[in-house]
């Protein structure tokens, strides 16, 4: 067999697995749908479909329906009026609508990022973390996406893509915010920082289009004081909730009860630190992909409101990381054990008595992701410089050259 034969073959294998994986993410958007849109609604998607009923009626978003659904609307107004068309469609097209979104944003975002069969592995590797967020019918997998296209529109020169794509992750949930930090030495950052300002602006008045200032003030305020409550909750108690993020693994471990934003200070500092000493590392691919990657991890491990279906954005940045950096023994170990006590700790694969004396009151999620992102950041801080031609071996991308990258705006 010739090279170009034994190419196009194992192209055609690679087609085919994809082809497979594919019909697995559709597949389980249909069976979720199904599940979800009949049977067992999802509590979760009873809260997304009714805030924009409450905000039209000049209601208390964050206040209690218990008539409606159970816990608290926690997310932006902003959000009530983006989820809107699918709060106005029957419940089983709307399930199917939201979990094709989530699913199949996250595949497009990842094609985006390493076209080809890096791609299709990252996506077999999270698809565990994707199934859970459809069955919860959570935002994390779409979050995920929009982070990673901001970090392709940046690559691309896109200042309004990646601004767009930044404020709609704000509007779900706050901590997308941190995605700015991959603007830092991009061209024309000041430039950038104009367009965002702008952009975010329109985001936070478009609920105008439907309320009065005065009523979408009132809901901004009641929306502060839930966020400020979920500020200082420490932990997820005995349950299997909230996971608390690193700072529940040291109050489990350690027994120690700080608050949370001394850790998460120190977090961010780390997660910066190498940005900070190896600054001039920014204009190669390989330094900026892994930093995406810490950060994916980071947003999680350091989120004290994480729960089983964020760590959907750590498995990704592990998974990236794994499949574009230099395979070693340490790596596979790590990937294995993220697979094994993230992925599948929750599935009924895991014996019960496992998952109720051992991953649920120790958080065990938490644990491979806090070490594959101290690895990260190691890396970051002690890999040697790129070599000439490295960047080609694993991303193709129509960019600037790398010294329009350095260039101050």
């Amino acid at each position: 067999m010739t090279t170009t034969e034994a190419r196009a073959q194992g192209d055609d294998t690679g087609r085919r697995w994809r082809g497979w994986l594919f019909a697995a993410y559709a597949g389980s958007v249909l069976v979720v749908s199904l599940q979800k849109g009949f049977f067992t609604p999802d509590n979760n998607f009873a809260i997304f479909r009714a805030a924009f009923g409450n905000l039209l009626a000049g209601r208390d978003m964050y206040a209690p329906h218990p008539a409606q659904f159970a816990d608290l609307f926690k997310y932006s107004p902003t959000f009530a009026v983006l989820f809107a068309p699918l709060a106005l469609l029957p419940l089983p097209l709307s399930i199917v609508l939201w979990s094709a979104l989530n699913a199949f944003l996250l595949w497009f975002a990842v094609d985006r990022l390493i076209p080809g069969h890096r791609a299709t592995l990252v996506l077999a590797l999270v698809y565990f973390e994707v199934l859970r967020n459809m069955q919860r019918a959570q935002s994390n997998s779409l979050v995920t996406a929009l982070i990673i296209l901001a970090f392709v529109m940046l690559e691309r020169r896109r200042q309004l893509g990646a601004a767009l794509y930044i404020c709609t992750g704000i509007c779900v949930k706050l901590f997308p915010l941190a995605a700015l930090s991959l603007a830092i030495f991009h061209a024309r950052r000041l430039r950038f920082a104009l367009v965002f300002g702008t952009v975010l602006l329109a985001f936070i008045a478009l609920p105008l289009l439907f309320v009065s200032p005065h009523e979408l003030g009132a809901q901004y305020l009641a929306w502060k004081r839930v966020e400020a409550a979920d500020a200082l909750a420490m932990g997820g108690g005995s349950g299997a909730g909230l996971y608390g993020g690193v700072m529940e693994q040291f109050r489990i471990w350690f027994g120690v009860q700080w608050p949370n934003w001394p850790m998460q200070l120190a977090g961010t500092g780390i997660l910066l630190l190498p940005i900070a000493l190896r600054w001039r590392e920014w204009h190669t691919w390989d330094f900026r992909l892994r930093y995406l990657c810490s950060l994916l991890v980071y947003l999680v491990i350091f989120n004290h409101q994480s729960e089983s279906p964020s760590f959907v954005i750590a498995v990704t940045g592990i998974a990236i990381w794994y499949v574009c950096t230099p395979r070693t023994r340490l790596h596979t170990a790590i990937m294995a054990l993220t697979i094994l006590l993230v992925s599948i700790s929750s599935t009924d694969i895991t014996p019960r008595w496992l998952y109720n004396h051992a991953f649920v009151p120790y958080r065990v999620k938490t644990l491979p992701c806090a070490l594959a992102w101290v690895l990260m950041e190691v890396e970051l801080l002690r890999r040697p410089p790129q070599r000439s031609g490295e960047r080609a071996e694993v991303y193709e991308l129509d960019v600037a050259e790398p010294e329009a990258a350095t260039k101050r705006g």
